[in-house]
């Protein structure tokens, strides 16, 4: 027997709503995860129960929690079973999310009800942290900076380019995590015409955050147009040694002394 839809609230705050970079799917179950998370102040649902209860497949539940995650919204710590890679328990948290100062909402009054209504539920969920109480300490514009010093940039330290630090973080990643990642990359891509424009947050502090942190460092070839004589040194004619140069400027003059010495002959003759 399927276990039965959860009666909890679920809530969706207008930053959720209106953020263009989500996928349209993943703010409805945010929505869901917001209503379990009322019950044990975390999300146990499985991706089987989240594809039943709204008809799609499993992969398209992981896409949508893949687009929060991305995103900042939420958190997952997976347990697995020990000595395998078989996934025990997994624990889906929502994170403290402020307000995108940014965002376009129908009407300013609806957003603040809506900042109400949640703040009023993290405050009464034991293991969720409030949105208004613990400050954000995540260094934004330390990295920020950082970035824009190694690559020669001028981000700003916006909401868009938080939320990406911010997903990270909640991840377990540290600030000297993303000075490797802004090293090594910088180190790569800063001299190499076609990448150079890569050095950004959206890339960098994306989904291959980690692939890049655990990337060895390396340097870029050096771009430039190589001449032919260096593409192709087989084809190129070697240049006569001195010797050849001399035994041919012996073999010429020889040839014009014997030109001038006919034609003295040739004259003498004539005036006989």
């Amino acid at each position: 027997m399927a276990e039965p839809k959860k009666s909890y609230y679920a809530i969706i705050p207008a930053n959720v709503r209106y953020d263009e970079n989500l996928i349209q799917g993943a703010k409805l179950l945010y929505g869901e995860i917001t209503a379990l998370c009322n019950e044990k102040g975390y999300c146990w649902a499985t991706d089987s129960y989240f594809s039943s209860l709204y008809k799609v497949s499993k992969k398209t539940i992981q896409h949508w929690l893949k687009s929060l995650n991305d995103n900042g919204y939420i958190s997952k710590d997976i347990k697995y079973k020990e000595g395998t890679n078989q996934i025990e328990h997994r624990y889906i948290r929502i994170c403290p999310y402020p307000m995108d100062k940014k965002v376009h909402t129908p009407r300013e009054e609806k957003v603040r009800d809506n900042n109400t209504s949640l703040n009023t539920t993290f405050n009464n969920t034991n293991n969720i942290k409030t949105v208004s109480g613990k400050p954000d300490t995540i260094p934004y514009k330390e990295i920020i900076d950082y970035l824009n010093s190694k690559a020669n940039k001028s981000f700003k330290n916006v909401e868009s380019n938080k939320k990406l630090i911010r997903a990270r973080f909640n991840d377990g990643y540290t600030l000297e995590n993303f000075k490797r990642v802004i090293d090594v990359k910088t180190l790569e891509w800063l001299n190499d015409g076609k990448m150079a424009d890569y050095l950004r947050p959206t890339t960098l502090f994306g989904n291959k955050f980690d692939q890049y942190l655990n990337q060895k460092p390396k340097r870029a070839k050096t771009a430039g147009v190589v001449p032919s004589w260096m593409k192709k040194p087989s084809q190129t004619k070697p240049l006569p040694s001195l010797a050849k140069v001399n035994e041919d400027m012996q073999a010429t003059i020889a040839k014009k002394m014997a030109e001038l010495n006919n034609l003295g002959k040739a004259n003498a003759r004539k005036a006989e």
